[in-house]
């Protein structure tokens, strides 16, 4: 699946048990940072352009950071059997002006270009969209998991 990064977004990485979890780059990974040591195992492969997660217990939710020459990715690597990752290539995100309606509701709007999502709420206040306060609009990651609040409404590549 291709995860396309908008900078400075927060975005999420679920693993599983049943697999391991590759998360690949477009350039080498100085350096890393994040969880806890009975969590996962972590292998760089790739001439250091990959990194393979192996869990190595459940239920962790966990804060990882990857460092590039220009740039970084920060993430969270979740515990989920039922959503869990197996390939994950990272791209960055381009903003667009041509874009499709994804799915609509009575407090948001969903639309998706090609390597980005834009979010419109409808609410009169701020809304929480995954790590990132809304208050009108804004452009989000696309493929990652989107989540509003704690309600999961784009996975996949689909609205939910």
């Amino acid at each position: 699946m291709i995860y396309y990064i908008i900078k400075g977004h927060i975005f999420t990485i679920f693993l599983s048990m049943a697999h391991l979890t590759s998360v690949n780059f477009n350039s080498k990974i100085t350096d890393y940072v994040g969880g806890q040591e009975g969590d996962f195992k972590i292998y760089e492969l790739n001439k250091a352009r990959s990194l393979v997660f192996e869990p190595k217990q459940k239920g962790f939710s966990r804060n990882f950071i990857t460092f590039m020459k220009r740039g970084k990715y920060h993430f969270n690597l979740s515990y989920n059997e039922d959503f869990s990752n197996k390939d994950v290539v990272i791209r960055q995100a381009k903003t667009c002006t041509y874009f499709t309606l994804l799915k609509e509701t009575k407090s948001y709007q969903l639309f998706e270009c090609p390597k980005s999502l834009f979010f419109i709420n409808k609410l009169k206040g701020p809304v929480k969209v995954n790590e990132l306060s809304v208050k009108s609009k804004s452009y989000l990651s696309k493929g990652p998991p989107i989540y509003l609040g704690k309600k999961l409404i784009y996975y996949q590549g689909r609205a939910l």
